[in-house]
């Protein structure tokens, strides 16, 4: 008989975030089918972020995301220290820079079908093009990030804008292991 063993929390399981969600998803490893918009909810700056799978689901292995957003400004340049995620457009076009402060830097437009993947450690940052969708996944628990630095909605299209003030943008940077990066400079 096999048993199954949780690796260890990257980020904290009796997290606040969750809260105002509860029921949503079923917060434990069983199958289960989300309905188009019933996943949970942010509005994070002019995008709306849709959490469909969390660290709980998944034994801390996982979470996944959407991206829904319309034509906008490039968001600040940030680093995340433990979070590998990825990137793959359903529909529309991103911009992602992406700098290793050695020897990798790109620009890279991505558009329908384009995939990208920014591991733990990589200075990053993106600007929606035009109306686009977004599929993202990373290490468990970071999904929680956009609850953090967001605002809750119900809504099932981006409307309106939420900027997070700087202490926000810090408490989530601090407790998601993410460090904005105003300043950095990109090499487009």
């Amino acid at each position: 008989m096999s048993t199954i063993t949780s690796r260890p929390m990257t980020f904290p399981t009796d997290d606040p975030q969750k809260v105002p969600f509860a029921g949503l998803l079923p917060a434990a490893p069983k199958p289960f089918v989300l309905g188009e918009g019933q996943g949970e909810k942010s509005l994070v700056f002019d995008q709306l972020f849709e959490i469909l799978l969390s660290g709980d689901e998944t034994e801390d292995q996982y979470g996944a995301w959407t991206m829904k957003a319309r034509q906008g400004d490039r968001i600040p340049a940030h680093i995340h220290l433990k979070t590998h995620e990825f990137f793959y457009v359903v529909d529309g076009e991103i911009s992602v820079w992406m700098d290793d402060q050695a020897d990798y830097h790109t620009k890279t437009t991505l558009t329908t079908g384009d995939f990208a993947y920014v591991p733990a450690g990589i200075v990053h940052a993106f600007k929606i093009e035009n109306t686009t969708t977004v599929f993202g996944a990373g290490t468990a628990g970071f999904e929680r990030f956009f609850h953090a630095i967001g605002q809750k909605t119900d809504l099932n299209e981006p409307q309106g804008v939420y900027v997070p003030s700087p202490d926000i943008m810090r408490a989530a940077g601090e407790k998601y292991a993410t460090v904005f990066m105003p300043e950095f400079q990109f090499r487009d």
